[in-house]
């Protein structure tokens, strides 16, 4: 597996790529937190711009319209889509795999409870030993 250059890291904190990249393979490119996290990052980068811009140039209702569509643009709506595609890997998860049906499953994350360790649709990390149905 190679490791990111600078540049894919700051796409990666961010969450500015439409799919996965090809070094995320092992592991589960979006989660819950990483989509929140992200975008609280860039809803706090605009503001702060905002901000900054709006003291230097003054305020107008133009202005304060322009950072509310670019809050939703830029912070909120690419979140949305990510959080989207998230829940369709999840469900992917649930048909296509023995853990999407386990007890022990986390849909928040992807995460198998008893291991602490990400699902994939390669194999269930446990071997298949620590499945229990839901109930």
């Amino acid at each position: 597996m190679r490791q990111p250059s600078k540049a894919e890291q700051i796409l990666d904190l961010f969450l500015l790529r439409t799919t996965p990249p090809e070094y995320a393979e092992e592991q589960p490119y979006y989660t819950t937190g990483s989509i929140v996290a992200a975008a609280l990052i860039r809803v706090a980068l605009i503001g702060t711009a905002a901000t900054i811009l709006n003291v230097s140039y003054g305020s107008t209702t133009w202005w304060w319209t322009a950072v509310l569509f670019a809050f939703w643009g830029l912070g909120v709506y690419p979140a949305w889509v990510q959080y989207q595609r998230f829940n369709d890997a999840v469900e992917q998860l649930h048909i296509d795999t023995l853990c999407g049906q386990c007890r022990h499953f986390n849909p928040t994350n992807q995460l198998c409870m008893i291991l602490d360790v990400h699902v994939t649709t390669e194999a269930p990390p446990c071997e298949g030993e620590g499945w229990e149905p839901k109930g």
